[in-house]
């Protein structure tokens, strides 16, 4: 449909060189006015790794380092989304969505201001994509197997709850096409190495029990029998974003199987990835929040997906809705109290 709001959408937002600047210098002012005016928020920090809790303290201590941190972190994801397109070619059409969406998903609400291992955990998660997709039609997968499982324990290393990312993976390599005895061993080989390293350093601090502390974190869940303590508002605030994530994934489904074989499993993979992320929050609610990042960055992949492929009126307008949303929720954040979290 050759419009004239489609032409503008496409040359405007999605082919665009500049859209990426404009959007990087917005999104730091917004920030920086955001922390100007609410500061850093007050919530504690799930320390269920190995590293953080010797580095938090830093953090703790200056805030300002802490809002510098996550701020880099938020374009170190965003890079590593768009990179992640450009080498393997996932959006067949020129975008620079995968580069700024997810800023400004994650500059909309303080939450995301403060350093946390969760951070840290969705970059490495995000970098054992890499190995991942190299892994297609590749018959000697065994060396991509021991890679992205070696950066999945190093996400571990930094928040625990990301080893559970791991059967997932290797599910993927196996769409991928190359799973094998070989790469299955190659894996588990590459969570020992990284692992035994991390507990010779507790063995000669003779701190046996801060190794082990960190896997009975990850074995813990929710506890049901209690109540979770949301309010209405808030409850009404967590069922809204599942109806727009499901809702994009229903939307970008049409489009999926138009796709070529491998964009379709890296798409559907990402889908995965998703809604095992929401299975996995709903687990342990509030005892860890890691989800909530993975969910962020990988809709951010569907969500370049949909948008820079969609030549539908309706389409391209809930486009600039959902972006008119994003900028009232983060003025209700910034100017008032009465946003649900």
């Amino acid at each position: 449909m050759n419009t004239l709001l489609v032409r503008n959408f496409k040359s405007f937002f999605v082919e665009s060189r500049f859209i990426s600047l404009v959007v990087s210098i917005a999104v730091i002012a917004l920030r920086f006015l955001m922390f100007l005016k609410k500061g850093l928020p007050d919530f504690p920090v799930d320390s269920t790794g190995f590293i953080w809790p010797y580095i938090e303290p830093v953090f703790q201590q200056n805030p300002l380092i802490s809002f510098l941190a996550s701020t880099l972190s938020i374009f170190i994801i965003s890079y590593l989304l768009s990179e992640l397109n450009v080498r393997y070619g996932v959006i067949r059409m020129r975008t620079a969505m995968p580069f700024y969406v997810p800023l400004i998903f994650f500059s909309v609400h303080p939450f995301f201001l403060k350093m946390t291992p969760d951070f840290a955990g969705l970059i490495f998660v995000l970098w054992a994509l890499f190995p991942l997709l190299a892994s297609y039609q590749y018959h000697h997968s065994h060396r991509f197997a021991y890679q992205f499982s070696a950066l999945i324990t190093i996400a571990g290393i930094f928040q625990i709850h990301t080893l559970l990312f791991l059967p997932l993976w290797l599910i993927g390599l196996s769409a991928m096409g190359g799973i094998s005895f070989r790469s299955f061993i190659a894996s588990v080989f590459g969570v020992i190495l990284v692992f035994w390293i991390v507990f010779v350093f507790y063995v000669f601090g003779d701190n046996i029990s801060g190794f082990i502390g960190p896997f009975k974190d990850l074995a813990k869940i929710y506890d049901f029998t209690q109540l979770s303590g949301f309010t209405v508002p808030q409850w009404g605030f967590i069922g809204t974003a599942l109806l727009f994530v499901f809702f994009l994934i229903i939307a970008d489904s049409k489009q999926i199987t138009r796709e070529r074989s491998f964009t379709k499993k890296v798409l559907i993979f990402s889908i995965s990835v998703i809604l095992f992320s929401i299975l996995l929050q709903v687990l342990y609610l509030t005892l860890s929040l890691v989800w909530i990042y993975v969910i962020i960055a990988f809709l951010s992949i569907v969500v370049a997906h949909f948008y820079t492929n969609t030549t539908f009126r309706l389409e391209i307008l809930s486009y600039f809705v959902v972006l008119m949303l994003l900028a009232f929720y983060y003025s209700l954040n910034i100017f008032t109290d009465l946003s649900p979290f």
